[in-house]
Formats: C-alpha cells, structure tokens, sequence
C-alpha cells in the first residue's frame, strides 16, 4: 500500500483567528529505498567487459586471417605439387612406353627369339622348339633402327640425285656455268635415353 492510501484522512478546518490550531495530519517516516550500486564500479564493469570484448575479436579477427594466410600458401603449394604429379607421371609413361622398354632391354642385351616354344599350363607339354637366338634374326626390331633406315635411305636418295646431277653436269657442258656438287652427309642418330 502507498503512504497517501495509508495516511489517515484528517480533515482541515479553516481558522478564522489566529488563535486556533489547525489540525494537520502526523507525519511519519517511509521506508527507505534500498541502496543503490554506485556508479563508478558499474563504469568499471562495463568498460572492462567492452575492452575484453574487443581484444577477444581482435584475437579472432588475427586468427581468421592467419588461417587464410595459411590456406593460401597451403593451396599454393597443392598446385605445385599436382604440377609436379603430372610431370612424374608423364616421366612414367614416357619410361613404360613400349619402345623405351625395348631400348632398356636392347641395351641390357636381350633380343627377340623368332624361335619361341610355349609351356601349356593344365598339362605342362611344351608346343614348338625353343632355339637359342643370335640377335642378328630380326635386325629391324632393333630400337632405333626405323631411325637408322630412315636415316640410311635419306642418305642414299641424297647420294642419288648427287651422282644425277653429276651426269647431267659432264653430259651438258655450258661454258661459264660450273656445278659443284658435295655428297651430303648424314650421321646416324642414335635415340638417347636421359634419366631425371
């Protein structure tokens, strides 16, 4: 209940003289509101909680940008490094292709057997005769000699038109008019391997 529904209701007379007492209510004492916090450690809390708020998104927003920084330099790296695959795998296939396989073995002194004998595996018979081989069989299956017949018949064909122009020169003297005619040669290139 409020104080001016409690306070008892008096009622005033008007005094004509100035003898006469006037009645007046009795004061009495409210209750006393409690005790409010103080405002400076109020200021304190709220600027200390604003000051951690603000270091907290700062950590967050250095934090953010080193983990892109790192992301960054992390896919950098991924692209370098499929760069890098790519580059051993086409080093792969250039090795396992079927005519780097058949220089190695060339070299390592392997030669194809026209004189193959097969081994029928559910009853273990042999079918053919198996003879040693010289090397010297299929002289084509060597690796390079497409190279060096190439070679050899672009040799022979420039040989060719030399030995023509020649004739043609002794058969046909004009006078003024002097030919000279070089045989061109050719050296036979030999495919090297260079390893990585």
């Amino acid at each position: 209940m409020s104080a001016l529904q409690a306070a008892p209701k008096t009622t005033r007379r008007h005094a004509s003289r100035p003898d006469e007492q006037v009645d007046r209510p009795v004061l009495r004492p409210l209750v006393t509101p409690g005790r409010r916090m103080a405002r400076l450690p109020f200021l304190v809390v709220l600027i200390a909680a604003f000051g951690l708020g603000m270091a907290g998104l700062l950590l967050l927003n250095t934090t953010l940008q080193n983990q892109e920084f790192e992301a960054r330099r992390l896919n950098s790296q991924a692209s370098q490094l499929t760069y890098v695959q790519d580059d051993l795998e086409s080093q792969l296939q250039t090795v396992s292709a079927p005519a780097s396989l058949a220089q190695k073995a060339y070299e390592q002194g392997m030669r194809p057997n026209v004189h193959a004998a097969f081994l029928v595996l559910p009853d273990g018979t042999v079918k053919g005769d198996a003879e040693t081989t010289k090397g010297t069989e299929m002289s084509h299956l060597q690796p390079g000699a497409g190279e060096k017949l190439t070679t050899a018949r672009a040799a022979a064909e420039a040989a060719e038109k030399a030995a023509k122009a020649a004739e043609e020169a002794t058969a046909d003297p004009t006078p003024g008019a002097t030919t000279t005619t070089s045989p061109t040669t050719s050296t036979s290139a030999q495919p090297t391997t260079t390893s990585r």
